[in-house]
Formats: structure tokens, sequence, C-alpha cells
């Protein structure tokens, strides 16, 4: 049985201007157990890999790194739950991209603590700051909204609420959760994983600011081309669909949010016909966000 009590999982690609930051932010935690820092490369083009080496041979046995030598992700694969869950030996699972970073020395030992002492709960989570590529911190409200309290899978759906690199798990549910990233129709990986994490216990925010969430130009989520808002849109669809109705309600705002988004976009690019499909569907789930955009042109 393995002695590894926290396994940290760091997915990375073309991080050259960050990665430094997130190792840090691994070797500087204190605990009083043992941990793993597992590390996948999607075969980066730019300087990660050398970075990566260096500090692995700076650092011996204290990183276990894997240099793809295709792009995976490319090809279909997830790099977390494919790659990077295979290898966990740990009780629990931290998670870090190589783009973000923990800011607190003590996080890993006070989110264990916590689930230490609670075991009926799945995983927790807290506050993080938000920085840009240069580390300025942004004037952001976006986590304003947390408490130190208890969260349900509704709470989590409405407003984005959990930074991935600030969540620690249990690992006896990797298999659900791998078993979940299969489901065709995600676009991330994230809110299906918490709202199955959320079947089998309880969530907590800690309200403590321990970790860094960067927002930058490679981030997929700052591309809003057609491509990504249609498959948003569909990441929406599979989230009602894959928890059987549970969020309907609330899944179907967010359906009929970016279904509307997704016609507003074609129709401003000359596709009429495809634009309107999506106006239908739009109106179809919850007519809000049409009435929302009429109220606002009549006003402006």
């Amino acid at each position: 049985m393995s002695d590894i009590i926290v396994s940290v999982c760091c997915s990375v690609f073309n991080h050259e201007k960050f990665i430094v930051k997130a190792l840090d932010g691994f070797l500087m935690q204190k605990t009083n157990f043992k941990i793993e820092i597992l590390i996948n490369d999607d075969c980066s083009e730019d300087n990660t890999v050398s970075i990566l080496k260096d500090y692995n041979n700076r650092y011996p046995g204290f990183f276990d790194i894997t240099f793809q030598t295709e792009n995976q992700y490319s090809k279909g694969v997830k790099p977390l739950s494919q790659m990077l869950f295979p290898k966990v030996e740990g009780k629990y699972i931290a998670l870090c991209e190589g783009d973000d970073y923990w800011t607190d020395p003590n996080k890993l030992q006070k989110q264990v603590d916590f689930l230490e002492k609670n075991l009926n709960y799945s995983f927790c989570f807290h506050k993080c700051r938000i920085v840009d590529e240069n580390d300025t911190e942004f004037e952001s409200k976006t986590f304003d909204h947390l408490e130190a309290k208890d969260y349900v899978g509704s709470e989590l759906l409405e407003k984005w609420s959990i930074p991935t690199a600030s969540v620690l798990f249990r690992s006896e549910f990797i298999n659900q959760i791998q078993k979940r990233a299969k489901t065709p129709g995600y676009l991330y990986g994230d809110t299906p994983m918490f709202l199955t994490l959320l079947e089998n216990g309880k969530a907590r925010c800690l309200v403590d600011n321990m970790s860094a969430y960067r927002i930058h130009k490679g981030g997929i989520s700052r591309s809003m081309n057609k491509k990504n808002m249609i498959a948003l849109y569909t990441h929406n669809q599979t989230l009602k669909n894959d928890f059987n109705g549970k969020y309907g309600g609330i899944m179907k705002k967010h359906i009929s949010n970016y279904a509307f988004r997704v016609s507003v976009y074609l129709v401003r690019k000359g596709h009429i016909i495809e634009g309107a499909k999506y106006f239908f569907i739009s109106i179809f789930y919850d007519k809000k966000p049409v009435i929302d955009f009429l109220a606002k042109k009549l006003l402006s």
C-alpha cells in the first residue's frame, strides 16, 4: 500500500512563461505527509520541456514527468483523466494546470486536515486571485461570492465557483470520473468531475485565498469563435443529459443562453438559416436571453 497522501496532477502545454510559478508552488508546500508531483507535458513547442528537465535535475526525486512526443489533446486524449489519473498513488488528488499556481505553503496541509476530519466530504476547494500573463492581479469579482460553507451542484452551475487549482478530492472516485470523462460532448472536464464528486459526498469551500488563476491569450476559455461557442452549447446539453436532468432548470437557462449567443454570432456573419436554428433552440429552452437582448436594444 502506498504511503503517498497527495498526488499533485499538473497538465502542461506551451507554458514556458508560467510553469516556474507552478513548480515553485508545489515545492514550497509544507506538509507532515508524503506527496507525489505528476506532470504531463503534451509535446510543448516552446521552452517548457527545457524548464521541466532543469527542475527535474535540480530536485531529483520530486517530480514524475511524462514528456509526450506527440500532442495527445489534438487526438482526443484527455491529459488529466487518461494520462495523469492512471499514475495516481495518493489518497487525495490536488489539481493545478501549468499556467496556474499555488500561493500558500500550507495549502495542501489545510485541505488534507479538513478532509481527514470530515469523511462525508468528497472534496474541498478555496478562493483564489485572478492574474494576467504578467502576474498582475485583476480587480475581478469572479470569486467574491464564495463563502466558507458547503456548496451543492446547483450553486456550482449557477455561478462559476471552483478554481481548478484550488481543488483537493478523494482519489477513490477516480474510476467514476474517468468513466464520465468518456462521455462525448464535454468541452471541459472540470464541471462533470465536480458534479460526479458531489454524487459521492459533500463539498466545502475554505475561505483562505491560496492559489492564482491565470487569464491569458492561450487559454481556451478566452477564445470565443463559432467552433468554441457551439462547443459550449453542446457541453451544456451534455451536462443536462448526462446527469439525467437533475440540474434541468439551471441547464436549460445555460443552453438557451449559449444557443442565443451562437444564433447572434451566426446571423452577424451572414449565416441566417443556421442562426435561425439556434434562435429557435434558445426560445424553446428559455425566452429570457431573447427578451433581455431585445430590451437592451430598445433602451440603447
